[in-house]
Parts: structure tokens; C-alpha cells; sequence
């Protein structure tokens, strides 16, 4: 099964065509309301690749993502699931009881499809998550 994962994760980057190295994209790839209004804008993500190790287990990349170029959010992860697909992780940390808290989440699917569907096409993602 691990070298299934690992197989799947080389050909991930190839497929839907991710950086393959550390670099810092910059630019202004917009976050759209349902209504199809701008509702913010990504400005840069910072992509850092993982070894094969993290690739095994679907984790493919960390990402910085820089939002209206006032604050970043550090701490997402780019993954391909068990499904085939490219997902977002976002940031949390977990308590003394083993309880998980989001540090920064989106608010709702609606939310999460809109933030990766700008993310990726700031990675030059060629295809999206399918939801």
C-alpha cells in the first residue's frame, strides 16, 4: 500500500502539474462569492514540496498563502487523497485531550471549494478537486 501511495504522489505532480520545488508564487488569483463576486483575493503562496516519506502517507506540499496581501495563513497543506484528488488541509492544533481545534477553516464546502479553486490556479493546477 505504500508504494501505491508513493506511485500515486510522484504522479500527482505530473498530472496536475504542481511546482516540483520550493518556490513563492505571487500574483492576485481571486476567491469568488456563490454570487460569482470577488469576495477576496490570494496574493502569494509559498509552496514547500515534501520528501517521499510525507508523499507515502498523500501529503504532498505545505503552503504559506498570503491573503490581500495583509496577513498569510502558514500551515496548509496541499494532499491527494485516497480518492485521487487534490485537497486542502487547513492549520489546527490539538489539545491535552487529544481534542482537535481549527486555528483558521473555511466557513462552509461552498467556502473551501471557492479558496481552492483560486489556490490552485495560482499553483497552475490543471484540474481541480472534484466535490
Amino acid at each position: 500500500m505504500t508504494r501505491k501511495l508513493h506511485d500515486i504522489a510522484k504522479r500527482a505532480a505530473t498530472r496536475f502539474g504542481y511546482p516540483s520545488t520550493g518556490s513563492v508564487l505571487k500574483g492576485t488569483w481571486p476567491v469568488l462569492d456563490a454570487a460569482g463576486n470577488q469576495a477576496l483575493a490570494i496574493t502569494a503562496v509559498t509552496i514547500t514540496p515534501t520528501g517521499d516519506d510525507d508523499a507515502d502517507d498523500g501529503l504532498l506540499a505545505f503552503l504559506v498563502i498570503e491573503v490581500e496581501s495583509l496577513f498569510r495563513i502558514d500551515g496548509v497543506t496541499l494532499r491527494l487523497t485516497d480518492e485521487g484528488r487534490l485537497a486542502l488541509s487547513f492549520p489546527s492544533r490539538t489539545s491535552r485531550r487529544g481534542t482537535k481545534h481549527s486555528l483558521v477553516r473555511p466557513r462552509d464546502q461552498a467556502a473551501r471549494a471557492a479558496i481552492e479553486r483560486a489556490i490552485f490556479a495560482a499553483l497552475g493546477i490543471r484540474e481541480e478537486a472534484q466535490r
